[in-house]
């Protein structure tokens, strides 16, 4: 489950720190500065080095957690509640990590 988790948030960190078009008018429509796009994409390939290190699954699954609130926030801020369905089920993924004995 943990290689599945870091690969969408590989994927994410990727298209983030490439920063199509459509994903800088997203940051812009939820008031965030561009850099603040970048910062993230590096939090969340580090959240994904971490989730893939044995013994360090927790810290990444929390970095991961954390960046997945702030999703959920930003959604729910701008009130797009259909788009909430996928980070939700990162999110529980993420807490059944933190769950397993290793973590």
């Amino acid at each position: 489950m943990k290689f599945i988790l870091a690969f969408a948030f590989l994927s994410a960190a990727v298209v983030n720190l490439a920063g199509p078009k459509a994903i800088r008018a997203e940051f812009a429509k939820w008031g965030y500065p561009d850099w603040f796009r970048v910062a993230i994409s590096a939090v969340e390939l580090g959240g994904v080095i971490l989730l893939c290190i044995t013994g360090a699954e927790w810290i990444g699954a929390s970095i991961l957690l954390v960046v997945t609130l702030g999703i959920l926030m930003s959604f729910t801020r701008s009130r797009e509640w259909m788009r909430m369905q996928y980070p939700f089920v990162l999110f529980l993924l993420l807490a059944a990590v933190l769950q397993q004995p290793h973590a």
